[in-house]
């Protein structure tokens, strides 16, 4: 399917597919962004000491310490907020201003020497991989990590002392094949992580289905309800609970056997999946019985639901001669889960002594 591609860059085509992921991954992404920021924040500490104990009462201390406090003060707010962010779009924002900061900081402070050793091409490198460390789209770290890189060697690279051409060239090209690395290994490490998500969600959707009908099983209905119910007593968004069942189903299965009964069961699914919404969660009860918790859902919407799907199982070609009854009930303000169970199986029964195939509600 097309949501499940993943593209070049180790990211889902589908925008819905990876705001999935990114919203699913959110609490590894801003730990890691905290202690990566934790780290080199400590790591410039210890410079700015040394610089402390080595050049204190020299001009170029006074302009390099405030860069490097700067730096530092940033990497102790980004250690402090990172974990408190809970949309991946903040946390996109945050880190892309961290690895700009980064990188402008340390030209900053290359700039202020009068010459430089083949340590700031060491430092030069260890920046590039530290971008690509932190959690953000390729792309923008691709884009952050290309300037920086054109930036050192358009002007800081040139204070290097003893640098003769063929050095010059070879930095260049150690630099490109880190970047090279950095990005394959990036695209790779996102596109396996994907992949895994792909397989836990397809596990944990497996763990929740009932395996004929491909509707959700009781347990996950009963925590859907016990959300929703929550949900409704917080805020006061009222819900609607459908139950129906086959009527006559037990004739079904004695009369033409099981698998007919399990082949009635799969296509009357179908026809249901039709008639819902994607909010809707609808399951297999037990059985031939069914329930359908309609969110954000008066009375009169859920039973103008129930009566659509009754009629399209009755003009099914594949489901001939089936028919069934519902029960409709919506949250009331002191319900429990028990409570709402039983008004809609009530009124499900209700609809079986009057005749069958009807809405009760």
């Amino acid at each position: 399917m097309r949501q499940y591609r993943i593209s070049l860059f180790g990211e889902f085509t589908d925008k819905s597919m990876e705001d999935e992921y990114l919203a699913d991954s959110l609490t590894r992404s801003t730990k890691l962004t905290a202690y990566i920021a934790l780290v080199f924040g400590s790591t410039l500490g210890l410079f700015l000491v040394h610089s402390y104990i080595t050049e204190r009462n020299t001009p170029l201390f006074a302009a390099v310490a405030p860069l490097r406090l700067g730096f530092i003060l940033v990497s102790l707010l980004l250690f402090l907020l990172a974990k408190t962010i809970t949309k991946p779009k903040h946390l996109r924002v945050m880190i892309t201003f961290y690895q700009a900061i980064m990188a402008i900081v340390y030209l900053l402070t290359l700039k202020q020497y009068d010459s430089l050793n083949f340590f700031s091409v060491l430092g030069l490198m260890v920046i590039t991989l530290a971008i690509y460390l932190l959690p953000n789209k390729i792309t923008i770290s691709q884009i952050i990590s290309l300037v920086f890189t054109v930036a050192f060697f358009a002007s800081p690279s040139q204070k290097l002392e003893g640098l003769t051409a063929p050095q010059f060239f070879r930095i260049i090209a150690y630099q490109t094949i880190l970047l090279t690395y950095c990005n394959i290994n990036y695209c790779w490490t996102e596109t396996t992580k994907r992949k895994a998500f792909l397989a836990n969600r397809e596990l944990l959707d497996l763990s929740s289905k009932d395996p004929l009908t491909g509707a959700y099983n009781r347990k996950k209905f009963d925590d859907a309800l016990d959300e929703w119910l929550h949900y409704s007593k917080t805020y006061g968004s009222s819900f609607a609970l459908i139950m129906f069942d086959i009527d006559n189903f037990k004739e079904i299965n004695d009369h033409h056997g099981h698998i007919v009964g399990d082949s009635v069961l799969q296509h009357l699914a179908d026809v249901v999946r039709e008639y819902i919404r994607e909010t809707d969660v609808f399951a297999r009860w037990g059985g031939d019985e069914f329930a359908i918790l309609l969110p954000h859902t008066d009375l009169r919407r859920a039973q103008g639901v129930a009566e659509r799907i009754r009629q399209a199982i009755n003009s099914n070609a594949s489901l001939q001669e089936i028919t069934c009854s519902f029960g409709v009930a919506a949250s009331r303000e002191n319900d429990t889960k028990q409570s709402l169970l039983r008004r809609a199986d009530d009124l499900l029964l209700q609809a079986k002594t009057a005749g069958k195939d009807m809405v009760v509600g």
